[in-house]
């Protein structure tokens, strides 16, 4: 077809028809488009990338030649290399298959005539549902302005709480206790309840050094703190983890410990990992607070509502918009983030902070669904294909998580 046998097409319709016909035409040629395009998922929490092949050839290498024996139960090299990293004795460490199985292990250990866990809220999932399979009652405090309120958690915690949990940097805020303020409420405790410390997320934050708040088990002696090795280090599918406890916790320690261990291969990518990854780990951390800092300015720009993450996530919403609604609009653009709901906040969605080509596909993706929200249908546009571009109670906490979201 020529030009003016393309324009000659118009000449008996109206202004109108011929305005909703190029929008079609333009619906069309962006849906093509758009068909090509690979979604993007930002609705985890694990790091995307192998890690280094090093760290994988140390399981390769054992595989090959003692897969056919018992692993070491106590995991002994794993710990001592852990006790040299972190400045503490072996016996402070237990290994466990992932530190969601030993925060499970811990709340059998403490909640076992039916106490209570007091938990933050929203926070990881995973704490409420802990707390009713070890026979406990969940506790949940509302966060105020999406941060754990000191105040508001000490007077939750009665006569039958047993165990504090506290996931920091909290999943899914992103937020951060430093260590100081951390010590403060530490320090207000009730002997009888024991804090529990999910550092999963610990080496995205870059406030203070990864082990300032960890140091705090040398003050504190019912302070446990949990680590993985699922996110930052790249080892989700080795599901490995473990805690680090008090000079005076041995007891706890060694109910939560796994009786039979960690597998072999697990135990060697992990103790690899130990000694050569702090050079991958900075970089990442680095290129996470870069990119965080980047939408933590932009979003407010476009109406989105962010919490101040120090993580490698970020917890948002739009006012008049409901998680679900968000996601759903930013699935159409081949971008994939966690709706708020089974997280603790029906309003929200979370999303996952990577590289610079991830940040600029999630404000891409924000701006055409948010303006599409804003402004009705897209504008027309001149030819064809034109403007293509590629407190206790809420929620119900015990009944509304999903069991095995982004275990760690």
């Amino acid at each position: 077809m020529g030009l003016l046998d393309y324009y000659r097409q118009f000449d008996e319709m109206s202004a109108t028809e011929v305005s909703e016909r190029l929008l079609r035409k333009r619906d069309e040629a962006r849906a093509k488009a758009l068909a090509n395009i690979p979604t993007l998922d930002l609705s985890g929490t694990e790091w995307p990338d192998f890690p280094n092949s090093e760290v994988m050839n140390a399981s390769i290498f054992v595989a090959r030649g003692r897969i056919n024996g018992y692993p070491d139960r106590h995991a002994e090299k794993l710990r001592r290399s852990l006790a040299t990293r972190h400045a503490v004795d072996p016996e402070r460490i237990v290994v466990g298959n992932g530190a969601a199985e030993l925060l499970q292990s811990a709340a059998h250990a403490l909640l076992a005539d039916g106490g209570e866990l007091v938990t933050p809220w929203p926070s990881y999932p995973l704490y409420p549902l802990m707390a009713a399979r070890a026979g406990g009652k969940p506790l949940a405090v509302d966060l105020v302005d999406d941060r754990l309120d000191a105040g508001r958690t000490l007077t939750a915690i009665g006569e039958r709480a047993r165990a504090l949990v506290i996931c920091n940097p909290n999943d899914p805020t992103g937020t951060y206790i430093p260590a100081d303020e951390l010590a403060t409420l530490l320090s207000q405790v009730p002997d009888h309840v024991h804090v529990l410390l999910d550092e999963a997320f610990v080496q995205f934050q870059d406030v203070e050094h990864e082990d300032a708040c960890l140091r705090l088990t040398d003050a504190f002696p019912r302070l446990t703190v949990f680590r993985t090795f699922s996110k930052a280090y790249g080892l989700s599918g080795l599901r490995i983890g473990y805690a680090v406890g008090s000079r005076d916790s041995a007891s706890l320690l060694t109910r939560i410990a796994p009786v039979l261990g960690v597998n072999a291969l697990s135990q060697a990518a992990a103790d690899y990992a130990v000694g050569i990854a702090d050079r991958e780990i900075d970089q990442r951390r680095r290129l996470v607070s870069q990119q965080r800092e980047q939408l933590l300015q932009e979003l407010p720009d476009l109406g989105v509502q962010v919490a101040p993450s120090r993580a490698n996530f970020l917890w948002m919403k739009v006012d008049g918009i409901s998680g679900a609604d968000l996601a759903a609009r930013l699935e159409r653009e081949r971008v994939l983030v966690a709706p708020g709901g089974p997280l603790g906040a029906d309003d929200h969605v979370r999303a996952a902070v990577r590289a610079a080509s991830e940040t600029t596909r999630l404000l891409l993706a924000l701006r055409r669904s948010l303006s599409t929200e804003r402004n009705g249908d897209p504008e027309p546009v001149d030819e064809p294909g034109d403007g293509l571009t590629v407190e206790e109670g809420v929620n119900d906490p015990a009944t509304t998580v999903t069991e095995g979201d982004d275990d760690e």
